[in-house]
């Protein structure tokens, strides 16, 4: 990853493995990983991008500073179409950075929403904290005591907001722990698109705030949907019915799921890929070793 670029008060941009720029505020503490260059969604980025083509409709739900955003758009932004959403006022100016620093502001393809997205429409109050933009939720747990801030924004559902007709390749919903309330605001867009797949991140300590786990999984399989956790190495494994899931994991859902463990697999076994895991290892390998020599 090439050094970041200073970009105003509390303001950088960093370029990714990809070569995609991320605009991050540089007080959050989420904004390190990209800083220091470290690995981004090393398991769950990978398999991402490779269910991605240039024709799909993608759908960043909780898009933050834009990182699946920017991944997504590199494939999309000329056949595709990808709708970005992000409810925090600050956090989406960073996001209409990283689509400008990508020349994508006046891409007709790409759509950055600055709402919530739940299954309902109406205003609804977002927690957050400065130190920690990623962790912005409806849920009000005092996680953050003095340092919380909140905010009053728009909420939308996908099934109104988007076009009646559009079909949906992939999603990407991140938003600690509203995830069941977003899935039920798209069952007409899930039921028209016979090729939807739905990463998200199942985070049990955030879904004990709102419906549970186990009725979450419940409200996954009434869909229609199967899931698949994302495992270490990019790949997936499909979690079987009635499996319990504990702890905190990022997974999808789809209707294939022994199809897609296998596009998976076959997709990150290809040279390209594999040279492109050589050369991370590598490249941490020798940095750990140059720092080793510094302190002989």
């Amino acid at each position: 990853m090439a050094r970041p670029i200073y970009a105003g008060a509390e303001r950088a941009l960093a370029r990714l493995e990809s070569g995609e720029y991320v605009c991050v505020d540089t007080h959050s503490l989420d904004s390190i990983d990209y800083l220091l260059g470290w690995p981004l969604e090393m398991h769950c980025l990978p398999v991402f991008r490779r269910f991605l083509q240039p024709a799909s409709v993608v759908l960043d739900v909780g898009a933050n500073f834009g990182l699946y955003t920017a991944a997504a758009a590199s494939f999309v932004k000329d056949r595709g179409r990808l709708y970005a959403f992000e409810p925090n006022p600050h956090t989406f100016t960073l996001l209409q950075r990283t689509l400008y620093a990508n020349r994508l502001t006046h891409n007709p393809n790409i759509v950055a929403v600055n709402a919530l997205v739940g299954e309902e429409r109406g205003r609804r109050t977002l927690h957050y904290a400065a130190e920690a933009l990623g962790g912005a939720t409806v849920i009000d747990i005092g996680q953050w005591g003095a340092a919380e801030r909140s905010v009053e924004v728009d909420m939308i559902t996908l099934d109104d907001f988007l076009p009646t007709d559009l079909r949906v390749d992939l999603v990407k919903i991140d938003v600690e722990g509203h995830e069941p309330f977003v899935l039920r605001g798209m069952r007409q867009i899930i039921r028209r698109s016979p090729n939807i797949r739905i990463f998200l991140e199942f985070v049990e300590d955030f879904l004990a705030h709102t419906i549970g786990a186990d009725a979450f999984l419940a409200e996954i399989a009434a869909q229609g949907l199967a899931l698949c956790e994302v495992v270490p190495g990019a790949l997936l494994a499909r979690v079987g019915p009635g499996e319990r899931l504990r702890g905190a994991h990022f997974c999808l859902l789809t209707r294939t799921p022994d199809a897609d463990i296998a596009h998976a697999r076959r997709q990150g076994g290809r040279l390209g890929a594999r040279l492109a895991n050589w050369l991370r290892r590598n490249a941490a390998t020798w940095e750990r070793r140059r720092h080793a020599l510094y302190r002989l």
